[in-house]
């Protein structure tokens, strides 16, 4: 049994992040409810799909006695968005209800036991640091956007996380394209490569734009990934695979280059895949001696054309490209000068941002 009062603002917040590892085919019925768990004038709400385990931790003031229940997630949370901005609901457990009351406002919850609550076996972490919360992000938003979605090769599903004595890098592939950003910091760490799965990503980049935490602790194990703030403590399994030597793909002796405005870029590109054939996007890019000009056609023979001033060296060339591929990095790295590279029509396309030296995006061209 056990009794907390708490305000709206403090408990909604948590309980949505928790939400995020709640599994969403409840596989398991324990696995769709929330573990609450009240303890030290604590409330801590766990949730997981097995793969991904997510804790918030919540102080609360006016609490009795301690002990541990699980709710539905859904319901739970229901409950308390529906309730007033200023709403200060008292939650009680007792005879395996959870009861939420507020004002003349009366809940009863069914509830599961928090023993058959499936908890993950501590490991010994093999390495653990310390990193700026906003540099975290960079690596993630750099990188994450190049993942794929539900490919047979389940390295493709993941995001790559490199491990050594002096940086971070993330490398995220779906076989068209690849995205590449390194950090670089003193971690005195042996070489480690971490597998790190798509929904795992997607929750620790919501997780983190949503605290305020100067610095956050990462540690991992032999096949763990978690990250901890003030509030929050958030779990992966890694993927078992192998992901492919992401250097070799780097293009080098590129003797073709395209100087250009981001932006100047992305308004002309989100206006010409307007007229881009529907599946494949396709935009043909026509560097010639001073210019970029991109052409996009499709089945009902509509065209666009784009002619845009650029800082060009080499030899004239046409090369086709998925447009959605560059707006997506256009819409990640920073405003300012990018470089394209190129060799010839039938060689991976670098792009480089003149700001950040240690970010690389490589694009797979097309036969248009």
């Amino acid at each position: 049994m056990f009794e907390l009062t708490i305000s709206k603002q403090q408990l909604l917040t948590p309980l949505l992040m928790a939400a995020g590892a709640v599994d969403k085919k409840q596989s398991l019925a324990i696995l769709s409810n929330i573990l609450l768990k009240l303890t030290d004038d604590h409330l801590f709400l766990t949730a997981t799909d097995l793969e991904i385990e997510i804790t918030g931790c919540v102080p609360c003031t006016e609490s009795k006695e301690t002990g541990s229940v699980t709710v539905p997630a859904k319901k739970m949370i229901d409950i308390i968005r529906s309730l007033d901005d200023n709403a200060t609901p008292t939650i009680t457990f007792d005879a395996g209800i959870v009861t939420i009351k507020e004002g003349r406002s009366k809940f009863k919850l069914a509830t599961l036991p928090a023993a058959d609550y499936p908890s993950r076996d501590e490991e010994q972490s093999e390495v653990e640091f310390s990193v700026a919360r906003g540099a975290f992000i960079h690596l993630l938003q750099s990188t994450h956007f190049a993942m794929s979605q539900q490919d047979v090769r389940v390295f493709l599903n993941g995001l790559l996380v490199e491990l050594d004595s002096q940086s971070i890098t993330t490398v995220a592939t779906d076989g068209h394209r690849m995205a590449i950003c390194k950090l670089p910091c003193q971690l005195n760490q042996q070489h480690h490569r971490l597998l790190v799965p798509r929904k795992g990503v997607q929750e620790i980049l919501k997780l983190l734009t949503n605290v305020s935490d100067d610095q956050i602790l990462i540690s991992t194990g032999k096949n763990y990934f978690k990250v901890v703030t003030k509030e929050y403590t958030f779990t992966t399994k890694l993927i078992e695979a192998r992901f492919p030597p992401y250097a070799k793909a780097i293009p080098s002796a590129q003797d073709k280059q395209v100087l250009i405005e981001r932006d100047l870029l992305k308004r002309a590109l989100s206006r010409i895949i307007i007229l881009a054939h529907e599946k494949s996007r396709a935009v043909l890019l026509h560097i010639q001696n001073g210019q970029l000009t991109l052409v996009a056609n499709n089945q009902e023979q509509e065209e666009a054309i784009e002619t845009l001033l650029a800082e060009t060296q080499g030899e004239e060339l046409k090369i086709g490209i998925n447009a959605s591929y560059l707006l997506d990095v256009l819409n990640h790295v920073e405003e300012g000068l990018l470089r394209l590279s190129f060799s010839s029509t039938e060689s991976s396309i670098l792009v480089e941002s003149h700001k950040d030296e240690h970010y690389l995006y490589i694009i797979m061209p097309m036969k248009i």
